[in-house]
């Protein structure tokens, strides 16, 4: 679901609440940087939301596929594929790719700008990203099994105050659009490394 803080509050929000981060402490011993160098993480992420578009409000499903590809020395590889399902059918957008370095805030060049940075804490890999009006949190938590890593992903929205949504553009033809209410339905995230499953 969308958040709300103030916008004197919206970028520390990554160092200090936490929204919708899940303890590494709940799924046994924490997953440290190394464990995940030269893993990928293949994550499916789908939403119910309600936008505002060139005046009209509409409500459709979200749907994010992500391949991220960990590197040595902090080095991200990422690429995302957005779908959109509606009542006039399902949409796939162009995937887009970029890479980044941990703890490096970068601009963004898509999306309608803004500023994006990943960050590794307590076994936990969030990105989080500021729009001009809003922002978003996604969070992938490792857990050790006996068999390999797992993981589990959510993805969290957050406006600022004053603002009466998320601010961004469309994935599919760039225009302009306001998400005025969004809420997480399913997530899937699966670890693989050196091209074989860490776990079943």
């Amino acid at each position: 679901m969308i958040g709300f803080v103030s916008s004197r509050l919206i970028r520390p929000i990554c160092l200090a609440m936490g929204l919708g981060v899940i303890s590494a402490s709940a799924w046994g011993q924490a997953v440290t940087l190394p464990d995940i160098e030269g893993a990928v993480i293949e994550v499916r992420l789908l939403r119910q939301q309600t936008i505002r578009r060139e005046g009209q409000e509409v409500s459709n499903q979200a749907q994010t596929d992500m391949r991220v590809a960990i590197g040595s020395g902090g080095n991200i590889q990422i690429s995302v594929t957005p779908t959109g399902h509606s009542k006039r059918g399902t949409r796939v957008g162009k995937p887009t790719s970029g890479t980044f370095v941990l703890d490096e805030t970068r601009g963004m060049n898509i999306g309608g700008g803004g500023h994006g940075v990943w960050t590794f804490d307590s076994g936990t890999l969030t990105f989080l990203r500021i729009f001009k009006g809003g922002a978003l949190k996604r969070t992938m938590a490792f857990a050790r099994t006996a068999e390999g890593l797992t993981c589990q992903a959510n993805e969290n929205l957050v406006r600022e105050e004053g603002v009466k949504g998320v601010v961004t553009e469309s994935p599919f033809d760039g225009v302009p659009i306001v998400i005025l209410s969004a809420k997480q339905i399913s997530s899937t995230c699966r670890v693989t490394k050196q091209g074989r499953p860490t776990a079943q």
